[in-house]
């Protein structure tokens, strides 16, 4: 195609492409014929400006449905695997314990799941068109969602490599080290506090090989932040909003199986106290749906379906953290200001809690008509009741008032550097190094206050630069996504605020991926309002120019500030 004879003719196109807004090689161009009207952004996210000529060029990325036979295939593979395994499942009463993870021995179908749904992502990924890195990502997503502490504790026979580390290495290196791997600059600020929090890490590794702290224990500790890479995984590898949507669908169906294999659990073993565990991912799709729900993002019936199960899958979790955390969470989407969209306000979320409440009441009200229902029922309302009303004498919240008085005492002994990794968190009541509940404490203690603020800088920095970014393009629909990322981020604080999070493979890995999708969506948009808002002058002015537009951050990036 002889894009030289477009609108304003090849002055205008080469004018434009030593601006630096082209489009990398390799993806297909088309004329498409505008009404006239004002810039805009297609549904892809791709640009396309009305000519007075009455045709433009703009982009077409091919890219496959997020929904195929494939995912399909997968989802009803995994959900066969999950019933199969909650109803062949004996009590576990030792299941909110912290073990060892070289003693931890995962049931066999975490290994089976990741076994058999592999070769199907693979296939998905290709039939939806999207890369080995993206569908692999994907697949570990799912499994994690689905197994948690069984699939992260998957590990190499005889070495402490576990298949979180395994993923982490085989990413980074996809998107570092390959030599057409395509990645764009994270801004600096990420850059700076990633990095000092990264050799805070190095310096607390190196005083727990070189003093007195056990190397098995040394290299556990340093998940801290060898998972913060992650961060780097979620921020290059999601940049478009397909690549989020799939993201989001193989996240939540990998939860949803996980309340299927929790309710099998159930039948088979009523007498068990939690039947999911940690139960924060049914919280965070639990809130994720609502959201969805209240921005009409998803279909009425598909939300309530979910709505339902994941309510489910929060009663069988049994945590009163995850309760509270969710009351804190719908609280501040409710009364925090800027962070819901200004066209989107506060009466349809509170229509839909009010609507998901009742229905929680239905489900509560037609369990206790069941003996194994009710009594599962009112263990679930005497501990709820004894966490709140009773905290004197409720013996877990004790154990964490005393383990988190012994942290501070650590930390107050060297509040510079920490004590380092690899030293046991034993004290006077407790023996098995269950470390102090607090995931913030435990960077303080160990790493000091030369890793705590590192730590403390990026969760203000994505914090703050995401409500900044709500509230500069709250005009955009697709700035629901960022809420619910920002939402989903602090209900894992708060659980992490009274329970493990960054010390856990299985929770670390996800939140900091979390986190770089997050700051991926704030560059995003940020991104699509300046080139509209660039565009938008240049149709004020009278411009007319054949242009070719490319949906990639840098590219664009470079053109504007050439540009302007």
């Amino acid at each position: 195609m002889d894009h030289s004879r477009g609108t304003g003719g090849r002055r205008a196109v080469g004018k434009f492409a030593r601006c630096g807004l082209i489009f990398r090689p390799g993806l297909h161009k088309r004329t498409v014929p505008l009404r006239h009207g004002a810039p805009h952004l297609s549904e892809n996210g791709v640009l396309a400006l009305d000519d007075r000529a009455g045709v433009v060029l703009i982009p077409r990325q091919i890219r496959g449905r997020v929904i195929n036979i494939w995912l399909v295939l997968t989802v009803a593979l995994g959900a066969v695997i999950a019933v199969g395994d909650g109803l062949t499942r004996a009590p576990n009463f030792e299941l909110e314990s912290s073990p060892q993870p070289l003693g931890y021995e995962p049931y066999h179908a975490a290994l089976l799941l990741a076994g058999l749904t592999l070769p199907l992502m693979l296939a998905y990924a290709r039939r939806a068109r999207v890369s080995f890195t993206e569908g692999f990502f994907l697949w570990f997503i799912f499994c994690t969602t689905t197994y948690t502490r069984d699939f992260s504790y998957l590990r190499l026979p005889g070495t402490p490599l576990f298949v979180t580390d395994i993923v982490l290495v085989v990413l980074l290196s996809s998107l570092y080290i390959l030599p057409r791997a395509q990645k764009s600059k994270q801004p600096l600020a990420l850059n700076i506090f990633l990095m000092l929090f990264v050799a805070a890490g190095l310096v607390s590794a190196a005083r727990g090989f070189w003093g007195n702290g056990e190397p098995t224990l040394v290299l556990r500790d340093s998940a801290l932040v060898v998972y913060a890479f992650f961060l780097l995984i979620g921020y290059q590898l999601f940049r478009s909003w397909s690549s989020i949507r799939r993201l989001a669908v193989w996240a939540l169906l990998g939860t949803a199986l996980n309340v299927l294999n929790g309710a099998a659990w159930f039948v088979a073993a009523p007498e068990q106290r939690r039947f999911v565990f940690p139960g924060i991912y049914v919280l965070v799709a639990l809130v994720v749906v609502l959201m969805m729900m209240a921005n009409r993002l998803t279909r009425k019936k598909a939300g309530w379906a979910l709505a339902v199960v994941f309510f489910v899958g929060l009663l069988l979790a049994n945590a009163r953290s995850l309760f509270l955390s969710l009351a804190v969470v719908l609280l501040s989407a409710l009364l925090l200001r800027g962070l819901l969209r200004a066209k989107v306000s506060s009466v349809p979320l509170i229509r839909v809690l009010v609507s998901v409440s009742l229905l929680g009441c239905a489900l509560v009200f037609l369990s206790v008509h069941v003996k194994a229902e009710r009594d599962f029922t009112s263990r679930v309302v005497e501990e709820l009741e004894s966490g709140t009303l009773h905290v004197g004498e409720d013996p877990n919240w004790q154990f964490r008032v005393v383990a988190w008085k012994e942290a501070w005492k650590r930390f107050e002994e060297s509040p510079l550097a920490g004590e380092g990794f690899g030293v046991p968190f034993t004290f006077g009541i407790w023996d098995n190094d269950a470390r102090p509940h607090n995931t913030f404490l435990t960077v303080l203690y160990k790493m000091g206050l030369i890793g705590f603020l590192p730590l403390f800088g990026l969760l203000s920095y994505f914090f703050w630069r995401g409500l900044q970014c709500v509230h500069r393009n709250f005009e955009n629909r697709r700035v629901a996504f960022l809420e619910i990322v920002i939402l989903a981020q602090l209900a894992l604080c708060m659980y992490g605020s009274a329970n493990l999070l960054l010390e856990s493979p299985y929770l670390a890995s996800l939140f900091w991926a979390g986190m770089g999708t997050g700051l991926r969506m704030i560059k995003k948009l940020d991104l699509e309002r300046s080139l509209q808002s660039f565009l938008s002058r240049q149709s004020l002015d009278g411009s007319h120019f054949g242009y070719r537009v490319c949906t990639n951050e840098c590219d664009a990036g470079r053109a504007l500030g050439g540009i302007r």
